[in-house]
Protein backbone atom coordinates (compact mmCIF):
# COMPACT_ATOMS: atom_id res chain seq x y z
CA UNK A 1 0.00 0.00 0.00
CA UNK A 2 2.85 2.67 0.69
CA UNK A 3 4.41 2.13 -2.52
CA UNK A 4 1.64 3.45 -4.57
CA UNK A 5 1.25 6.30 -2.38
CA UNK A 6 5.04 7.17 -2.38
CA UNK A 7 4.78 6.74 -6.62
CA UNK A 8 1.81 9.26 -6.39
CA UNK A 9 3.13 11.82 -3.92
CA UNK A 10 5.99 12.05 -6.43
CA UNK A 11 3.43 14.04 -8.81
CA UNK A 12 1.96 15.78 -6.64
CA UNK A 13 3.70 20.02 -6.94
CA UNK A 14 5.40 21.11 -3.90
CA UNK A 15 2.99 23.87 -3.01
CA UNK A 16 -0.17 21.52 -2.72
CA UNK A 17 1.86 19.04 -0.23
CA UNK A 18 0.91 21.25 3.28
CA UNK A 19 -3.08 20.75 2.44
CA UNK A 20 -2.19 17.04 1.39
CA UNK A 21 -0.87 17.05 4.85
CA UNK A 22 -3.21 18.20 7.01
CA UNK A 23 -5.76 15.99 4.96
CA UNK A 24 -3.64 13.08 6.32
CA UNK A 25 -3.67 14.91 9.98
CA UNK A 26 -7.71 14.92 9.80
CA UNK A 27 -8.43 11.47 8.73
CA UNK A 28 -5.99 10.60 11.53
CA UNK A 29 -7.70 12.54 13.95
CA UNK A 30 -10.50 11.86 16.54
CA UNK A 31 -12.92 13.26 13.80
CA UNK A 32 -11.17 10.94 11.02
CA UNK A 33 -14.50 8.98 10.08
CA UNK A 34 -16.33 12.34 9.72
CA UNK A 35 -13.76 13.77 7.62
CA UNK A 36 -12.78 10.58 5.66
CA UNK A 37 -16.70 10.66 4.34
CA UNK A 38 -16.61 14.00 3.38
CA UNK A 39 -13.22 13.86 1.70
CA UNK A 40 -14.73 10.63 -0.23
CA UNK A 41 -17.94 12.77 -1.22
CA UNK A 42 -15.98 15.56 -2.71
CA UNK A 43 -13.94 12.93 -4.79
CA UNK A 44 -17.17 11.35 -5.88
CA UNK A 45 -18.73 14.68 -6.95
CA UNK A 46 -15.87 16.56 -8.30
CA UNK A 47 -14.94 19.81 -7.60
CA UNK A 48 -17.95 22.05 -9.07
CA UNK A 49 -16.71 25.24 -11.41
CA UNK A 50 -17.27 28.40 -9.84
CA UNK A 51 -19.99 30.81 -10.83
CA UNK A 52 -18.04 33.90 -11.66
CA UNK A 53 -19.61 37.26 -10.61
CA UNK A 54 -19.11 40.68 -11.07
CA UNK A 55 -15.56 42.30 -8.88
CA UNK A 56 -17.84 43.43 -5.85
CA UNK A 57 -16.12 47.28 -4.50
CA UNK A 58 -14.60 46.43 -0.98
CA UNK A 59 -13.53 49.67 1.61
CA UNK A 60 -10.71 48.60 2.28
CA UNK A 61 -8.71 51.26 3.65
CA UNK A 62 -7.94 50.57 7.65
CA UNK A 63 -8.19 52.98 10.38
CA UNK A 64 -6.44 52.82 13.86
CA UNK A 65 -6.65 54.99 16.31
CA UNK A 66 -3.12 54.03 18.64
CA UNK A 67 -3.93 55.74 21.57
CA UNK A 68 -6.52 53.09 22.43
CA UNK A 69 -5.59 51.46 25.36
CA UNK A 70 -5.52 47.28 24.02
CA UNK A 71 -7.50 44.80 26.30
CA UNK A 72 -5.76 41.63 26.47
CA UNK A 73 -6.98 38.14 27.85
CA UNK A 74 -6.80 37.62 31.42
CA UNK A 75 -3.97 35.20 31.31
CA UNK A 76 -1.97 37.60 30.06
CA UNK A 77 1.24 38.54 32.04
CA UNK A 78 3.63 40.58 30.20
CA UNK A 79 3.24 42.22 26.93
CA UNK A 80 6.17 41.76 25.16
CA UNK A 81 7.09 44.56 23.22
CA UNK A 82 4.98 47.56 24.29
CA UNK A 83 7.75 49.72 22.81
CA UNK A 84 6.29 49.45 19.66
CA UNK A 85 2.75 47.98 20.67
CA UNK A 86 1.11 51.17 19.93
CA UNK A 87 4.00 52.32 16.60
CA UNK A 88 2.46 52.30 13.29
CA UNK A 89 0.04 54.28 10.36
CA UNK A 90 -2.59 55.41 11.35
CA UNK A 91 -4.83 54.70 8.08
CA UNK A 92 -3.24 52.32 5.20
CA UNK A 93 -5.07 50.50 2.06
CA UNK A 94 -4.93 46.59 2.53
CA UNK A 95 -3.05 46.52 -0.53
CA UNK A 96 -0.22 47.62 0.82
CA UNK A 97 -0.14 44.56 3.41
CA UNK A 98 2.57 41.69 2.80
CA UNK A 99 2.03 38.35 3.43
CA UNK A 100 5.52 37.47 4.69
CA UNK A 101 6.73 33.50 5.34
CA UNK A 102 10.61 32.63 6.39
CA UNK A 103 11.74 30.40 3.68
CA UNK A 104 11.29 27.34 6.21
CA UNK A 105 7.72 27.39 6.31
CA UNK A 106 7.71 27.47 2.53
CA UNK A 107 7.05 24.25 0.42
CA UNK A 108 5.30 22.00 2.54
CA UNK A 109 7.82 22.57 4.98
CA UNK A 110 7.07 23.93 9.00
CA UNK A 111 8.86 26.22 11.47
CA UNK A 112 8.20 26.11 15.25
CA UNK A 113 7.30 29.49 16.54
CA UNK A 114 9.65 30.00 18.78
CA UNK A 115 12.50 29.94 16.14
CA UNK A 116 10.34 32.73 13.99
CA UNK A 117 9.72 34.33 16.75
CA UNK A 118 13.88 34.40 17.25
CA UNK A 119 14.43 35.09 13.61
CA UNK A 120 11.94 38.21 13.68
CA UNK A 121 13.68 39.84 16.63
CA UNK A 122 17.30 39.30 14.91
CA UNK A 123 16.26 41.21 11.89
CA UNK A 124 14.58 43.70 13.66
CA UNK A 125 11.23 42.65 11.32
CA UNK A 126 8.60 43.36 14.58
CA UNK A 127 8.29 46.87 14.28
CA UNK A 128 7.21 46.70 10.88
CA UNK A 129 4.85 43.60 11.49
CA UNK A 130 0.74 44.39 12.25
CA UNK A 131 -0.10 44.30 15.94
CA UNK A 132 -3.04 43.62 17.84
CA UNK A 133 -4.51 47.53 16.83
CA UNK A 134 -4.51 46.43 13.53
CA UNK A 135 -5.98 42.73 14.04
CA UNK A 136 -8.84 44.22 15.63
CA UNK A 137 -9.96 46.95 13.12
CA UNK A 138 -9.35 44.07 10.09
CA UNK A 139 -11.77 41.99 12.57
CA UNK A 140 -14.15 44.84 12.16
CA UNK A 141 -14.14 44.76 8.01
CA UNK A 142 -15.45 41.49 7.60
CA UNK A 143 -15.52 38.32 6.35
CA UNK A 144 -15.47 39.01 2.70
CA UNK A 145 -12.34 41.30 2.90
CA UNK A 146 -10.71 39.25 4.66
CA UNK A 147 -11.55 36.64 2.28
CA UNK A 148 -10.13 38.72 -0.66
CA UNK A 149 -6.92 39.75 1.06
CA UNK A 150 -6.45 36.06 2.99
CA UNK A 151 -8.47 33.80 2.01
CA UNK A 152 -7.44 30.00 3.45
CA UNK A 153 -4.77 31.48 5.61
CA UNK A 154 -4.35 32.05 9.90
CA UNK A 155 -2.75 35.54 9.51
CA UNK A 156 -0.26 36.48 12.22
CA UNK A 157 0.53 39.88 14.08
CA UNK A 158 3.73 39.53 15.68
CA UNK A 159 4.25 42.85 17.29
CA UNK A 160 2.18 41.83 19.51
CA UNK A 161 3.40 39.20 21.42
CA UNK A 162 2.65 38.18 24.79
CA UNK A 163 3.97 36.20 27.83
CA UNK A 164 0.86 34.04 29.95
CA UNK A 165 1.14 33.55 33.76
CA UNK A 166 2.84 30.33 33.23
CA UNK A 167 6.04 31.69 30.82
CA UNK A 168 4.57 30.55 27.68
CA UNK A 169 4.61 33.00 24.95
CA UNK A 170 1.81 33.57 22.15
CA UNK A 171 0.87 35.61 19.18
CA UNK A 172 -2.21 36.82 17.69
CA UNK A 173 -3.98 35.64 14.85
CA UNK A 174 -6.89 36.03 12.53
CA UNK A 175 -8.87 33.43 10.71
CA UNK A 176 -12.07 32.40 9.07
CA UNK A 177 -14.35 30.05 10.94
CA UNK A 178 -18.07 29.42 10.40
CA UNK A 179 -18.25 32.91 7.99
CA UNK A 180 -16.35 34.98 10.48
CA UNK A 181 -13.02 36.52 10.89
CA UNK A 182 -11.94 35.04 14.53
CA UNK A 183 -9.23 36.61 16.71
CA UNK A 184 -7.15 34.12 18.43
CA UNK A 185 -4.11 33.43 20.26
CA UNK A 186 -1.17 30.42 19.27
CA UNK A 187 1.40 29.56 21.54
CA UNK A 188 5.04 29.31 20.16
CA UNK A 189 5.34 25.63 21.05
CA UNK A 190 2.90 25.18 17.62
CA UNK A 191 4.37 24.83 14.38
CA UNK A 192 4.18 27.65 11.66
CA UNK A 193 3.84 26.27 7.62
CA UNK A 194 2.94 28.39 4.53
CA UNK A 195 -0.58 28.79 5.93
CA UNK A 196 0.54 30.80 8.69
CA UNK A 197 2.12 33.92 6.85
CA UNK A 198 2.87 37.33 9.11
CA UNK A 199 1.32 40.14 8.10
CA UNK A 200 3.76 43.27 7.17
CA UNK A 201 3.51 46.77 5.61
CA UNK A 202 4.77 46.38 2.82
CA UNK A 203 7.67 48.48 2.26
Amino acid sequence: MLAPIVRALVGIPQERLGVLFDAINKVGSADGELWRIRFADVLREGVKPAILSPELSFDTFIHVDRSIRLVYPDWVKTVMHLEIEHTGPVEYDLTSVALWLHDSQKNGRFMEGNKLYEYLKEEKMLESCLSLHDGEEIQKKGIAVFRKFFQGNVVFLWKSVVQSRRGLLSVPSLYESDGKVVMDWHWFGNDWNDDNPALRFAS
